[in-house]
């Protein structure tokens, strides 16, 4: 970002120490920059005791399926 010198009158230095206003980021602006830093970003807590119950679900009906071919043989 490109500083600018202050005005100076001989006596006074007008804008010596003004920094301008960082612009504010919109959420999409925000999410982006997150991923290109390499922040995680959290999951709530309903969606991930959503996932675990679907991890769950999932690997007991493998186990179920698994079980009952070793059954049948």
């Amino acid at each position: 970002m490109l500083k600018h010198t202050p005005y100076d009158t001989g006596k006074v230095k007008i804008g010596l120490t003004y920094t301008p206003r960082l612009p504010q980021l919109t959420p999409e602006e925000e999410k982006i920059q997150l991923v290109l830093l390499g922040e995680k970003q959290g999951m709530s807590e309903e969606a991930l005791a959503c996932v675990q119950s679907l991890v769950f679900i999932a690997t007991l009906i493998i186990g179920i399926i698994l079980l009952e071919g070793f059954t049948n043989a």
